[in-house]
């Protein structure tokens, strides 16, 4: 990881930092970025407060991995553990309502395209956010992040899933192991690809 030590994200105050990476690295994402924000003038902005109430939850359950500077951010849901709780949920809800304005129903849709998706009958570990600063890109630090976690992954002996909303990244992650599953297609919008690595 060119020298640069993962470490887990543990304070409220790390959460600027987290969420201003996710921003940044997700500002060009077919998903969150172009459809999701497509005025491209606030984008980052509101894509910082976007991510506040998914980081927030993450800490709960020990989820966000960082480097040491922040550059990149790997968000893990452990098996078992639901990815929001109530307060979680309804502290994302009038976030995207707040946010999104008119857009606000089609991503409430989507998410209900993404649960609808989601296995929900066999133990995983759940990756739920990987993003890199676009000037950190190229080094390896994002799939760095993920097979950190695919060591404790195997050695539970388990799946792991995610959803790539950029096909750039379907390479990346076949190369970790994990296989397309199924795909979905938002409301005109792009198409995501649901992705399972079995265990090891």
């Amino acid at each position: 990881m060119s020298g640069t030590a993962a470490r887990q994200a543990s304070t409220a105050a790390e959460v600027s930092a987290v969420t201003g990476t996710l921003a940044l690295a997700f500002a060009d994402d077919p998903v969150w970025g172009l459809w999701a924000f497509p005025d491209p003038r606030d984008r980052v902005e509101r894509l910082t407060r976007y991510w506040q109430p998914f980081v927030t939850a993450g800490l709960k359950y020990g989820g966000v991995w960082m480097t040491k500077d922040a550059g990149a951010i790997a968000v893990w849901v452990p098996p078992g553990v639901a990815e929001m709780d109530a307060q979680d949920e309804a502290a994302t809800a009038a976030m995207i309502d707040r946010e999104c304005g008119d857009r606000a129903p089609a991503l409430h849709a989507a998410f209900a395209r993404f649960d609808a998706a989601h296995p929900h009958d066999q133990p995983h570990w759940y990756l739920s956010l990987l993003g890199t600063r676009p000037d950190h890109r190229g080094r390896g630090l994002g799939m760095a992040l993920v097979a950190q976690q695919l060591q404790a992954v195997d050695e539970q002996g388990v799946g792991a899933y995610l959803e790539s909303t950029n096909d750039a990244n379907l390479r990346r992650y076949g190369a970790a192991g994990f296989r397309p599953r199924d795909t979905f297609t938002l409301d005109g919008g792009p198409t995501v690809t649901t992705m399972w690595r079995p265990p090891s």
